[in-house]
C-alpha cells in the first residue's frame, strides 16, 4: 500500500511559492493604491489651480480705474511687479455692488491673498504685508503688464493715470494666459479691435 501524502519538501516549496505570490500582489496592490491618492491628489490640486486662474481672471478682467491721491499725486489704484499685483475691481460678492481692492503676492513657492472693500482712506496702510496664505502649492506665478502706450510687455508697473492695456499671468507649469482689460483700452484701441473682427 503506498503512503498518501505530501513530504515535508513539497510543503516547503508550496508554502514558499504560495508567500512570493503573496508578496508580488501585495506590492502591486499598495503600487495601485499610492498611484490612486497620487492622482486623487493631482485631480484637486489642478483642479483648485483652475479655479484660482479663474477668479483672477474675473478680477482682472473687471479692473476699475479707481483714482485716489497717493504720494501727493491723483493715479489710478493698479500696481504690479513680477510675482505681485494690487487693483480695484468691480467684481465683489456684496448684494448691493460696489467694488473692493485685491491684492496677490507670490513668495518663497507660496501665494498670499488680502482684499478691502472701496473706500477705504487707510488703502496705502492696508495694503502692506502679504496677506492670508492660499492653501494651494504653487511652483510658479509671475505676472507681466502691457503698457499701452509703447505697446510692450514689462515686468512691473507702478501707480499711473491708467490701466495697462492687459495682464499676462503664468502659474506653475500651465500656458500663460493674458486677460484684457476693457476699461484699460483706449477708443482707439476698441475702434481697431471692431475693425478686426
Amino acid at each position: 500500500m503506498k503512503n498518501k501524502g505530501f513530504t515535508l519538501l513539497e510543503i516547503i516549496i508550496a508554502v514558499t511559492i504560495l508567500s512570493l505570490v503573496a508578496v508580488i500582489i501585495g506590492g502591486a496592490f499598495r503600487l495601485g493604491t499610492r498611484a490612486w491618492e497620487r492622482g486623487e491628489k493631482d485631480t484637486a490640486s489642478t483642479q483648485r489651480l483652475r479655479v484660482l486662474s479663474s477668479m483672477l481672471s474675473q478680477q482682472i478682467r473687471s479692473a476699475y480705474p479707481y483714482r485716489m491721491e497717493i504720494e501727493d499725486e491723483d493715479v489710478v489704484v493698479f500696481k504690479g511687479g513680477p510675482d505681485s499685483l494690487l487693483l480695484v475691481t468691480a467684481n465683489t460678492d456684496l448684494p448691493f455692488g460696489g467694488f473692493k481692492w485685491v491684492k496677490y503676492s507670490y513668495r518663497d513657492g507660496g501665494l498670499y491673498y488680502k482684499e478691502g472693500f472701496l473706500p477705504d482712506k487707510k488703502l496705502t496702510d492696508r495694503i502692506d504685508g502679504e496677506g492670508e496664505a492660499v492653501d494651494l502649492e504653487v511652483g510658479e506665478f509671475k505676472f507681466s503688464y502691457l503698457y499701452p502706450e509703447e505697446d510692450e510687455w514689462k515686468e512691473s508697473r507702478d501707480f499711473e493715470k491708467d490701466l495697462p492695456r492687459a495682464v499676462m499671468v503664468k502659474i506653475s507649469a500651465y500656458e500663460p494666459f493674458v486677460v484684457n482689460l476693457p476699461m484699460g483700452l483706449k477708443k482707439d484701441d476698441t475702434e481697431e479691435d471692431d475693425a478686426a473682427l
